[in-house]
């Protein structure tokens, strides 16, 4: 077995002009997810997809990529005292992980087996999503209070209170919709430390991002081993999209974050019915729909 069938394919062939576009795309990713706090994968995954990278190829090489954000991002976080919860975060990668390899496995057999399948679950577990970024836009707030509810004579199992341990089964979730989807699972993972976990928002984002880099690593781990990756094409997003995650965070006190995501969300419902359509068919479509008026 060569290592092009373990690792994956080289798809770019060596154009470093294709290469550097891709890290410009990612690079405006970076920007746009930092600004936004949300994911890179949610807006990476389906782009490559539309621009015609296969669905397993995308997803695998995004987790590579969601890999090293949640490298940085962790480190930066770790940098200010008592923002990471690491005990909770830990409890939680143990549930993620195992749910990101199922996933994983998953994502690859569908891909593989059924494609228009895999599109149109693909589309259906992400258009809430966006829809959600339409009706329900967050915006990105300079305060954030570290008040956290405290709860008396909560119970204690194995050294855990019962909401650490309900934020780790929940976390199950969290870690398929990493793997099946190759995102990175904070838009699943910090509502359930939020509203479970009673953490604050940005105690939420840092603890995930935390939890985010070892249930990209045994999503992305899966599809190496499947030759579902292409190296060539990870490194370049990886470049871009880190040095746009460090823009991201110092443009938010320009820009509507509000608007912004509302149009990132409308963007992202129209690339998923692309997706879960298909792009000859709804072309076709299209065509068919026009001669019709005509």
């Amino acid at each position: 077995m060569s290592a092009g069938q373990i690792i994956g394919d080289s798809i770019l062939g060596g154009d470093i002009i294709v290469g550097l576009f891709f890290s410009l795309f990612s690079f405006v990713v970076g920007i746009a997810s930092s600004a936004l706090g949300i994911g890179g994968g949610f807006i990476t995954t389906p782009s490559l997809i539309l621009l015609g990278i296969e669905p397993g190829y995308a997803i695998g090489t995004v987790l590579i990529m969601i890999i090293f954000i949640s490298l940085s991002a962790t480190l930066a976080y770790s940098r200010k005292k008592n923002l990471i919860e690491y005990k909770l975060g830990s409890l939680t990668a143990l549930f993620t992980v195992f749910g990101a390899i199922a996933g994983s496995l998953t994502s690859s057999l569908l891909a593989d087996k059924a494609p228009e399948l895999f599109r149109l679950i693909f589309a259906v577990f992400l258009i809430p999503v966006a829809i959600k970024m339409i009706v329900f836009p967050k915006e990105k707030k300079q305060k954030d209070t570290d008040v956290e509810e405290i709860e008396q004579n909560e119970k204690i199992l194995f050294g855990f209170e019962q909401k650490e341990i309900l934020c780790a089964i929940l976390g199950l979730i969290a870690g398929i919709s990493s793997g099946l989807l190759g995102i990175g699972g904070g838009v699943v993972m910090v509502p359930i430390l939020v509203h479970i976990g009673k953490l604050s928002m940005h105690k939420a984002v840092a603890t995930s991002m935390f939890i985010m880099i070892f249930t990209s690593i045994a999503g992305a781990s899966i599809k190496i081993t499947s030759g579902q990756v292409h190296p060539d094409l990870a490194i370049f997003l990886i470049l871009g999209i880190i040095l746009g995650a460090q823009i991201g965070p110092r443009l938010v006190k320009k820009v509507n974050t509000k608007q912004l995501q509302q149009i990132f969300g409308f963007i992202m419902i129209i690339a998923l019915i692309t997706i879960a359509i298909g792009r000859d068919q709804l072309v076709e479509m299209m065509q068919s729909f026009f001669n019709f008026l005509g």
